[in-house]
């Protein structure tokens, strides 16, 4: 009995940890030119609660070749963090992102960005993640992230760590 037992503790162990068969995760990196911007002012001041915010930009892969462009909208939430008699404002930008790859080939990413109150971009050298939420034609059932740094020179790097439908 104490066998049997063992046995299909052992089998459960087994099946329990073997890797996903079929697993297709990789990597795609893209470059973004540095972005057109639009804000939209619907607060008494500028970039606050319910201001929005849509870009768009060309993307090249690592090889310096047209890929796309990416564009977005984003919608400013101010909070401040910490106490009253130390305030500190940020901006949170909840927002969505769609990478065109052409032929109807798109990557959809959602999430939030932090930024300082009164910074109009991401702060230099500092990732921030958005989940991939789908895609159409090849990039159909994609899932994952994308993680985003802004460069020196304006330009973004988008990150994206997927996994595709077989």
């Amino acid at each position: 009995m104490k066998y049997l037992l063992f046995s299909a503790f052992v089998f459960s162990l087994l099946t329990g940890c073997k890797q996903e068969s079929g697993s297709n995760w990789q990597t795609i990196k893209f470059i973004q030119d540095k972005p057109a911007l639009v804000h939209l002012n619907l607060g008494d001041t500028a970039h606050s609660h319910g201001d929005g915010m849509a870009f768009e930009a060309i993307i090249k892969d690592t090889a310096g070749q047209v890929a796309g462009d990416v564009m977005g909208w984003l919608v400013t939430v101010d909070i401040m963090d910490g106490d009253s008699t130390n305030p500190v404002h940020v901006a949170e930008r909840i927002g969505s992102m769609v990478f065109n790859l052409g032929d109807e080939n798109e990557i959809v990413a959602q999430g939030g960005t932090s930024y300082h109150h009164g910074e109009q971009q991401m702060k230099l050298g500092i990732s921030q993640k958005r989940a991939i939420v789908g895609g159409t034609g090849k990039y159909k059932g994609i899932e994952g992230e994308v993680t985003t740094t802004r460069n020196d020179d304006g330009t973004y790097l988008h990150v994206l760590d997927v996994k595709l439908e077989k």
